[in-house]
């Protein structure tokens, strides 16, 4: 691991520990931790244990050091903030025993850092429980030459920062050679992902080519779908996310694990290598990736009147062009009518509305030398239906499209002109009362401004001006809605509230009414 900075942190980290070592002269390869938070100091050490359980320990990591570099010893030393001979720390009891068997692991200390207010919190993964007592020497010398070694190995990870560490384990993820052959061939993978979802894959002629290259993309992308999208596909290193690094040293392992992606990968530090969470024969996943595409261009090349309307959309398509501009004009008209709240007569029909709205859906690259695999997975369909409305389409291009879209242009205005409603002109008829649409305004002005604030009842008598407390006490009163349908009789109010409501002007809420999409338009500003 090239990194030039090594973590300047550790110093506080150690200090922090530091003030919470205790040193025994008699065991001068021991360093004691008061184990549990609630534990703040060391007191003193049982006899019976320190004369038993920790001389034995004490004896065997005086051997085990015999077998390990200077070098090593002062790694360790430095990992932990240890002074003299210490290498191996035990954890100590409120009451002087060894703390849930004393030996800890060392991933316990490991980028963290402890408060010299407490004792050392303990975490159950990092304890054996283990009562030294009841092991004999076979079966205590592994364990405790296998726990130096692990804490040698995390000694040497304590030399950089846990961010360092996750910024190169990223990057070694992105040079996996499955990522780096994913990203070269990521066009042709995401085609293929793409096109396997694709509409337009119904519109190919030999189902049962069809049926057999499906089948193989569920293998040939196995390993592609085996790692998250946003670590694949990801313009940084790999996701987002905050990670988690989680150090196994017994196995001399670290693993980076993103628990919202539910993904992890493995690196083995002494081998200098990275593991996936599932590996594959990348020369298989090579030929596989090729093949796909290769069926895949095989079977288009058989397809020839798909292929033929493909490219008569286009060539339509490029025709209309130069109308965009008209059609844009015939658009804004279409919206303002479909805003006119009330209509009268059908509106105006051209044939050309439902072209230039399907074809404005479409997209069709140009086919140059690509395969057509990566030039299908471009292709963008509405539906497949438009495949068969393309002799329609061809005919209304003989005629002189400019002139028809200019007429009916003029139609639509002269449509929006008739249907233009004046705030004095009767909206709809409530029990012989008659509702202008300026009185609808400012309905759907109150309904706006105080949505689900007040039952419909409260509405109603605002809107004909009757007073109350509650009314006074919210000072509805002086809202300019207040008395807008004033000769109308409480009942009816109502009722051309639920008339709204009833033609889609209202949505009803649990405390009366709100604005639907087709009246906000018809709304300006709340209070």
């Amino acid at each position: 691991m090239n990194y030039d900075k090594k973590i300047d942190e550790m110093g506080e980290d150690l200090m922090s520990l530091t003030k919470l070592t205790y040193y025994m002269e008699e065991f001068p390869y021991l360093v004691f931790y008061p184990g549990g938070k609630k534990n703040k100091s060391i007191r003193s050490i049982n006899n019976k244990v320190r004369k038993e359980s920790i001389h034995r320990i004490h004896t065997m990591v005086e051997e085990s050091v015999q077998h390990i570099t200077q070098e090593d010893v002062t790694a360790l030393q430095a990992f932990l903030g240890l002074q003299g001979a210490s290498v191996l720390p035990l954890l100590i009891s409120k009451e002087g025993d060894l703390y849930l068997g004393g030996l800890v692991k060392p991933e316990l200390f490991l980028f963290k850092t402890f408060s010299n207010e407490h004792g050392v919190p303990i975490h159950q993964e990092y304890v054996f429980e283990t009562k030294i007592n009841t092991l004999s020497n076979d079966k205590l010398e592994p364990l405790i030459q296998s726990l130096i070694n692990q804490y040698i190995f995390c000694a040497k990870l304590a030399k950089y920062s846990r961010e360092n560490w996750i910024a190169y384990l990223e990057s070694r993820f992105q040079s996996h050679s499955l990522v780096t052959f994913a990203q070269s061939k990521k066009e042709e993978v995401q085609a293929v992902e793409k096109m396997n979802k694709l509409n337009l894959l119904s519109q190919l002629k030999y189902p049962e080519d069809i049926a057999f290259w499906r089948h193989r993309v569920e293998i040939v992308m196995r390993p592609f779908r085996s790692i998250p999208m946003h670590w694949l596909w990801s313009s940084g290193s790999t996701c987002n996310h905050q990670k988690d690094l989680i150090v196994h040293s017994e196995k001399r392992v670290m693993e980076l694990h993103c628990d919202i992606c539910d993904y992890q990968f493995f690196f083995y530090y002494e081998e200098d290598a990275l593991q996936l969470n599932e590996e594959f024969d990348l020369e298989k996943v090579r030929k596989r990736v090729n093949t796909i595409e290769r069926q895949f261009n095989e079977i288009v090349e058989k397809n020839d009147s798909l292929l033929d309307k493909l490219k008569r959309i286009r060539s339509i398509q490029l025709t209309l062009k130069p109308f965009q501009y008209k059609w844009k004009s015939v658009c804004d008209l279409l919206e303002q009518i479909n805003k006119i709240p009330k209509q009268t007569g059908d509106i105006p029909f051209s044939p050309f509305v439902e072209i230039f709205t399907q074809l404005n859906k479409i997209t069709i690259p140009n086919h140059e030398d690509e395969s057509y695999l990566l030039w299908f997975s471009q292709i963008e369909l509405p539906n497949v239906h438009v495949l068969k409305t393309i002799d329609n389409w061809e005919q209304l291009l003989n005629q002189d499209i400019g002139r028809l879209l200019t007429e009916y242009e003029k139609q639509l205005e002269e449509y929006l002109e008739q249907n233009k409603i004046s705030r004095q002109e009767e909206f709809m008829k409530v029990n012989n009362h008659s509702l202008y649409w300026g009185e609808v305004e400012q309905m759907l002005q109150l309904i706006h401004d105080y949505a689900g604030l007040y039952p419909a009842h409260v509405i109603t008598q605002v809107l004909i001006g009757k007073t109350s407390n509650k009314i006074r006490t919210e000072k509805l009163h002086y809202t300019s809605q207040f008395g807008v349908l004033d000769q109308w009789l409480e009942k009816d109010a109502m009722k051309a509230l639920k008339t709204l409501e009833k033609e889609g002007w209202l949505q009803k809420l649990s405390k009366g009414f709100a604005l639907t999409d087709k009246s906000i338009p018809f709304v300006e500003k709340a209070v």
